[in-house]
């Protein structure tokens, strides 16, 4: 016979499980140390041209370690202002999406054909543009491509 007596809930392991998994790809596994690292050059890397801009920073970043990332988008704002896009100062799209009322300065990184992990290069597209994030506890963890160049 069983003992009687107080027994763990088998339930609340099981909803704190399934909590994680329904907040996993609010920020796809994405942190702020790792959005500033992939997404952040304020002010921005001095290179001769934008071309050599992307080959330098992609490389720099760890984006081209084992495999050529495809594109890759650079703000060049300070990170203070990115955050407060997942507050107050930006507006709320949708789940833990916010948009930035004005544009930022962005450079947006494209891997040219042929590339190969090594010898990553990459075309450059410099501009304006506003900038939509995934934002946990209100810090942004991932850059969405809604409007970059």
């Amino acid at each position: 016979m069983a003992p009687r007596g107080p027994r763990p809930a088998p339930l609340l392991p099981l909803a704190l499980l399934l909590l994680a998994v329904g907040l996993a790809p609010l920020s796809h596994g994405a942190s702020y140390q790792q959005f500033l690292t992939r997404h952040v050059d304020f002010p921005k890397t001095g290179a001769p041209n934008d071309r050599l801009y992307c080959d330098l920073l992609m490389q720099r970043r760890g984006l081209t370690r084992l495999s050529c990332t495809h594109h890759n988008t650079f703000v060049h704002a300070p990170a203070a202002r990115l955050r407060a896009v997942c507050g107050p100062g930006g507006t709320h799209v949708r789940l833990n999406l916010y948009d930035s009322p004005e544009p930022f300065p962005v450079t947006t990184c494209r891997v040219r054909p042929g590339s190969r992990p090594g010898h990553c290069q990459y075309r450059a597209t410099v501009g304006l543009s506003q900038v939509r994030l995934a934002c946990v506890r209100r810090l942004p963890v991932r850059l969405e491509p809604t409007y970059l160049p």
